[in-house]
This record gives C-alpha cells, structure tokens and sequence, in this order.
C-alpha cells in the first residue's frame, strides 16, 4: 500500500469516528484534527481497564501531530501494518486529537502471521463508552479524560 492510499484509509476512517461521535456524543467536534500514534504492542497491561489507564498517561505526554507526518511515520513500516484502529483521544473546541492505534503483522504470532503477511491492513473506528453508561444517553467524549468527575458519577451509579 502506498502513501496516498494509506492517507485515504486514514482519512475514510476518521470520518466514520466522527459519525460514531454525532450519534453518540454530546461534544462538538472540530474538523482540525491532531494525531498521536500509539504501537499496541508497546504497552504492558494485565487488563482493559488498566490498559485505558496507561494509555491515558502516556498519551497525554505526546505531541500531537498532523496528518502528514503521521502517515510519513506509519509508512515506515507500511507493509507490516496489520490493524488500525481510530479513537477519540481529546475533544477541544480548538482541535480534535485522535488516537492511532496499530498493530504490526511482525508483532503476531509467527503460525499467525504466514496466513495474513500479504493481507492489506484493516481499519476500524471505535468509541469507547463510559462504564455504567446508559447506551440510550449521549456522553462526553472527553470522559477518559476526566478522571475526578467520571469517579464521582462511578460511585453514583452504585447507589441507582
């Protein structure tokens, strides 16, 4: 996959995230978008919610990025890409900051990667919702970051 192709995939799948956030996010979110690339494989974690956490501090550290030099950087490695996945990491009313999240064939089990070395790489979209969130009700996109307010309304969702 070249360059452009790779841009397009990204650019495509960051249109399905922002339709996933209309439809089930209160926010307003600005078409002037910021990346941060996150390697799934670089992160150490015994469980989901845990791996939200880390994910949460490492990348509240790292400098957003333009479209361009996000897939400069991904095209490094291009081939190899196996998963690509788009989430909300910040929604500003300045900017929107999303999450690039991949996942290299080299990184798979080697019995797994013989089947899908030539597969193209597979984009996706997602959204991670609140706990205890009512999927009926809009939430705050930014709800990760948040961590005080979401612990109160955690500790107020026990005593419904």
């Amino acid at each position: 996959m070249d360059n452009e192709i790779l841009e397009e995939n990204i650019k495509i799948t960051t249109d399905h995230l922002l339709e996933l956030v209309k439809k089930n996010c209160w926010n307003i979110i600005t078409n002037r978008y910021q990346y941060i690339l996150t390697d799934v494989n670089s992160l150490e974690y015994s469980n989901l919610h845990k791996l939200r956490i880390i994910k949460q501090k490492i990348n509240s550290k790292k400098t957003p990025q333009n479209l361009n030099s996000v897939v400069e950087t991904l095209a490094e490695f291009n081939d190899d890409l196996y998963d690509v996945v788009l989430y909300i990491f910040k929604a500003k009313n300045t900017k929107t900051i999303i999450e690039i999240e991949y996942l290299k064939k080299s990184d798979l089990d080697p019995e797994y990667y013989q089947k899908i070395k030539d597969n193209s790489p597979m984009f996706h979209a997602k959204i991670i919702m609140p706990p205890h969130q009512n999927q009926l009700v809009k939430f705050d996109a930014n709800w990760q970051n948040n961590n005080v307010l979401n612990s109160v309304k955690k500790i107020l969702s026990q005593f419904k």
